[in-house]
């Protein structure tokens, strides 16, 4: 009986000790097909440079430059193309972490969209984590004509570095003339989300 304890405490004290998965270790082991330019060495030299200093540039799989721009312990920022990023963020929930990510692509302006997954990348359903802004709520206030102006739903989506905060932002105003957007622009505020450990919620 003694020496099934100590086993068992011996055990314990392994699994306590492990290291808790950070942003370094979720990104190298991520599955090939959440990062499609990107294979698991070509991840790990984009880390590799980082932890020496380096521009974390590198030729993808097709050919073309994704950047590595930052990697903290529970955040990573990836230029993916010239015209795509990637934000990744860990966030708490009770008892563990999932992985929320962001991502974006632009030409005038920017448009996102975001999804979540648990730390062996299954992933989540993303409607009970985050509810999308309507139009309407970037607006302090609208006249008939501005909500008619803005027909078209452009949102661009930007995980925080320092905390687990989501700033969400209109930017069809980029698509629009020069008049339209003078009346638009100063109507418009940013909406910032703040996770509670269980959701994003306006803050």
């Amino acid at each position: 009986m003694r020496k099934l304890l100590s086993v068992i405490l011996l055990l314990v004290c392994v699994a306590s000790s492990a290291p808790a998965q950070n942003m370094r270790s979720i990104f190298l082991n991520a599955p090939d097909a959440v990062f499609p330019l990107l294979t698991k060495n070509l991840r790990a030299d984009m880390v590799d440079y980082v932890e020496a200093g380096m521009e974390a540039k590198i030729t993808n799989r097709l050919d073309g430059v994704s950047v590595l721009k930052e990697l903290a312990d529970d955040y990573l920022l990836l230029a993916m193309t010239a015209s795509s990023t990637m934000q990744l963020k860990l966030l708490p929930v009770v008892d563990d972490t999932i992985i929320c990510m962001v991502k974006s692509v632009k030409a005038e302006a920017a448009d996102s969209r975001v999804c979540f997954y648990d730390k062996e990348w299954n992933l989540l359903d993303s409607g009970e984590l985050f509810a999308y802004p309507s139009i309407s709520d970037f607006f302090t206030s609208a006249t008939a004509e501005c909500m008619d102006i803005c027909d078209i739903y452009l949102v661009a989506l930007a995980l925080s570095a320092d905390d687990n905060t989501l700033v969400a932002e209109y930017t069809m105003p980029a698509y629009m003339s020069s008049d339209d957007a003078k009346k638009v622009k100063p109507l418009l505020r940013k909406l910032v989300y703040r996770w509670n450990g269980e959701r994003f919620v306006i803050d």
